[in-house]
């Protein structure tokens, strides 16, 4: 039973462009990363080593191949397509072969009559062949962005190659941030914490005490040669004033730090 009961669709210049944008042309035969020979657009039925190919003669062949896959599509999808849709299967059937799309479950949900469900089971079909190194969901994705096209209005290449990824991975990552318990905020009424500074913490409070005490020993110790009748300057005497000094200040800093660290404790 065919596509539509009056008419036999064809692939459409739109078709042709997303496929020849996966395919890539190939102006000489090359091995594909399965092993297979490929030159033009995908094509591998006559590569041969040494040929050569033009850009016209290229798309010839491409049209050749799809000749197989406009009749799969024609003969065995059971529901009317729009032309996006029928673009779309063109293009997943060209990658993963007339075979494969015949015993595929995207082929049996469009004969259930589940267009969408059909579309679901296109994107979970890798590009095993030639697929980008970093995606080989890419083409399902604009693949499923053009079937899911509104069949009245265009579909640009730009804008079916920049479709979301999506792919069962993906799918699998937004279904466990949608179950993920939300968030537990502070609320105003509740109590917080008292909040001390990073450098409040009682490791911290005892290095400055140590600091303290190490400039005030140093201080006391210039003034005790000064009295032992040592020799001594005046800038002996302002270093032994300003250490000492600086070490009364750290003292001081650190038990009150610990004074108040322990009041916030009792608070709590």
């Amino acid at each position: 039973m065919s596509a539509t009961p009056f008419q036999r669709l064809k692939v459409s210049r739109e078709g042709l462009l997303l496929i020849k944008s996966f395919e890539g042309f190939r102006p000489r035969t090359v091995r594909r990363r399965d092993g297979v020979p490929v030159i033009g657009y995908g094509h591998t039925q006559s590569a041969r080593p040494g040929a050569a190919i033009s850009e016209a003669e290229a798309e010839l062949l491409l049209q050749y191949d799809l000749l197989p896959i406009v009749e799969a599509i024609n003969s065995r999808v059971s529901i009317p397509l729009n032309q996006h849709q029928f673009d779309a299967l063109a293009s997943f059937i060209f990658s993963v072969g007339v075979q494969r799309f015949e015993s595929s479950d995207v082929l049996e949900q469009l004969n259930a009559g589940a267009p969408a469900r059909a579309a679901e089971a296109l994107s979970g079909w890798p590009d095993r062949v030639q697929p980008p190194v970093d995606a080989p969901y890419r083409r399902r994705s604009a693949e499923r962005a053009l079937f899911d096209a509104a069949p009245d209005r265009p579909a640009p290449l730009d804008l079916l190659l920049t479709a979301p990824v999506q792919s069962p991975a993906a799918k699998a990552e937004a279904s466990a941030e949608d179950e993920a318990p939300a968030t537990v905020q502070i609320l105003r009424h509740e109590k917080r914490p008292p909040q001390s500074p990073a450098w409040n913490d009682t490791g911290a409070v005892v290095f400055i005490g140590g600091i303290g005490l190490l400039a005030f020993a140093a201080g006391i110790a210039a003034f005790r040669r000064v009295l032992a009748g040592h020799q001594a300057t005046d800038g002996t005497i302002l270093i032994g004033g300003v250490l000492a000094a600086i070490g009364l200040i750290f003292i001081s800093v650190a038990g009150w730090n610990l004074t108040r660290k322990r009041n916030n404790k009792s608070v709590a």
